[in-house]
């Protein structure tokens, strides 16, 4: 890996790129010379012969300046040689170097899964499309094709349709590398495109009688696991919340529970030669996740009576934690077990979100609770009245039939 300060640094394509300052081009721009090796010495040596021919070049002489009254013409002043190639090369950057410039930059700024989400919608969308192109020459019709063309036929595999969900991240990566080279004055706005509306899928809850059910089996199956899914009933703590939560993150005294990290799996952007993913224990996914969540007093003895080292993940009750895909397993086996249709683990959050509005617990609370940062992404994502819920309101509606009820 290149030394920090170096300008070198390896590319999406697999080789190492040098780049050299120029100086400004006409318009006051900075120009660069890219430089492309196989290996970091490579490129490493292209960057010191080419700054080294950069001062073996001839300087252009000083004009004699004219004796005063003298009625000879000044000599005139010999032009500064250009390197054409590096002008060409500074003032139309590829967009396959603006992305890798700016994945490097994000990669020390956002957690390891957004990177990989970023890097692989960069390789595998955008670079076949406008990796060859000049950043400068992406425009508002270029991107609207693209885009159409993701919408009909835009599966890496099977050239399938692809979601608006995925259309909508991939136009979003794009945006992100756009505003990037602007904010670098590499190029001058940021061209418009088609509005992409990425739909929420419809969210599935637990009937009341399949919460029994999942409750019951917890309890009388008296394992680990099932503690865990009777706290993601009650708490609304997300799957990777729960696979590292450990039992020094309970406070018995005070009945709360302390959120402060998740796990997931990623794609594996470090090394390439190694497994193509990795598990990854982190900070939960925002700040506002990081949160103190109070615990129903009905279900504590529960667990205390379970708890075990500080150190000891809850659900395993070792040293080691579950893996989220682990635990996306054992739960089908749960559910049909307890004999419920099957649904996704994060269908326990909706659920437990649903319960909480229905019985009138504040908005503000259940946020906090979530580890949401504003009461309105609550409302709009897990707050799902049920019908029951829905005939009790609208029945509250005062009418002339039923007026002289009151």
């Amino acid at each position: 890996m290149g030394r920090r300060g170096e300008n070198i640094r390896k590319r999406i394509d697999g080789r190492w790129e040098a780049r050299v300052v120029c100086g400004p081009s006409k318009d006051g721009r900075t120009n660069y010379k890219h430089l492309y090796s196989s290996t970091y010495q490579g490129a490493r040596t292209l960057k010191k012969e080419f700054l080294l021919s950069l001062k073996e070049m001839p300087q252009p002489a000083l004009a004699s300046p004219t004796p005063p009254h003298s009625t000879e013409p000044a000599a005139k002043k010999k032009e500064k040689p250009v390197n054409m190639e590096m002008e060409i090369l500074s003032d139309s950057p590829l967009f396959c170097d603006v992305a890798t410039e700016w994945l490097s930059a994000k990669k020390l700024s956002v957690k390891k899964s957004t990177y990989a989400n970023y890097s692989f919608m960069v390789e595998k969308h955008l670079l076949p499309d406008f990796g060859t192109l000049a950043i400068k020459d992406i425009n508002t019709d270029r991107i609207d094709e693209f885009l159409l063309g993701k919408k009909d036929h835009g599966g890496i595999r099977n050239r399938e349709t692809l979601s608006e969900k995925t259309i909508s991240e991939i136009k979003g990566t794009l945006n992100r590398v756009l505003r990037y080279a602007k904010s670098h004055n590499i190029i001058d706005t940021v061209p418009d495109s088609l509005p992409v509306s990425a739909k929420q899928p419809p969210i599935e809850i637990l009937t009341k009688q399949e919460q029994e059910a999942i409750e019951a089996e917890a309890l009388s199956e008296d394992s680990l696991f099932g503690l865990g899914v009777l706290l993601c009933l009650h708490t609304g703590i997300r799957e990777g919340e729960l696979c590292c939560l450990q039992w020094g993150d309970f406070d018995w005294d005070e009945e709360t529970l302390s959120i402060n990290k998740t796990v997931y799996r990623t794609s594996n952007t470090d090394d390439e030669n190694g497994p193509k993913t990795c598990v990854v224990i982190d900070k939960p996914k925002t700040v506002c996740s990081i949160r103190t969540i109070p615990l129903p007093s009905v279900i504590v003895p529960f667990f205390k009576e379970r708890a075990g080292a500080a150190s000891a993940y809850v659900v395993t009750g070792t040293e080691k934690f579950m893996e989220p895909r682990v635990c996306r397993d054992r739960y089908a086996r749960f559910e049909r077990r307890a004999g419920v249709a099957h649904h996704t683990f994060h269908t326990l959050r909706h659920t437990y979100s649903t319960n909480c509005v229905e019985d009138g617990i504040n908005m503000k609370v259940l946020s906090e609770n979530l580890g949401h940062s504003d009461v309105s992404i609550t409302l709009q994502l897990y707050v799902h009245p049920s019908m029951k819920t829905k005939k009790a309101e609208v029945n509250k509606l005062k009418t002339f039939m039923n007026r002289g009820q009151d």
